[in-house]
């Protein structure tokens, strides 16, 4: 896994469903934003519907199963969200007893070596300090990959951003806005092997 500190997604931070201008592939993992990780690889444009209907039936078959799920990238990237307090007990690093059930959808995203991305992003509320609140979500995206690492066949691409309070989706001003949130988005983004797929397929 690749642990990096980066800065929200584009879509969240300013509403946008397009590619930063001047994102590099040449950068290292490590030293890529968030933005920068989810922009690549580009799906070429005559492959984008194909790959946007693969995509939805991902999406749909994870609202099914009862995660709340959008898209981004026009369509290309699903985003899954879980409640962090149906992961881990209050303030506390290690998964629940509960979690695992949550996190093993998404194993099958790990079987075909780069199919998929899946890229995590966990967020706090701000209740303490700045410093507190980034050694939480550190810890905590260190254990969710340690599930995976554990039950996954290849963790290669996975890759973790501990967020904390940086990208609050509500006021954190009542204990029912600080719960929503406290969350992970788990974003799956088509990788090189699942854009070839669909260039045969078409």
């Amino acid at each position: 896994m690749v642990l990096a500190l980066g800065t929200a997604p584009w879509l969240l931070s300013n509403g946008q469903d397009t590619m930063p201008a001047g994102v590099s592939q040449e950068l290292p993992a490590e030293e890529m934003t968030i933005e920068q990780t989810l922009a690549v690889p580009e799906v070429p444009s005559k492959l984008n519907a194909f790959v946007k209907g693969y995509m939805k039936r991902e999406a749909l078959a994870l609202l099914k199963a009862g995660y709340k799920v959008e898209t981004m990238r026009k369509g290309e990237i699903v985003i899954a969200t879980i409640p962090t307090d149906k992961l881990f007990e209050p303030n506390d690093t290690a998964l629940s007893k509960s979690a695992a059930s949550l996190l093993k959808p998404f194993l099958p995203y790990f079987r075909v070596p780069g199919k998929f991305k899946v890229i995590l992003a966990l967020h706090t509320d701000d209740s303490g300090s700045d410093t507190y609140l980034s050694s939480l979500s550190e810890k905590r995206i260190v254990s969710l990959y340690d599930y995976f690492d554990s039950n996954a066949s290849d963790t290669e691409s996975l890759t973790g951003y501990p967020m904390a309070a940086n990208e609050p989706l509500k006021d954190n001003n009542s204990r029912s806005n600080r719960a929503e949130n406290r969350r992970l988005e788990i974003y799956i983004v088509p990788d090189k092997v699942l854009i070839e797929e669909m260039k045969k397929s078409k």
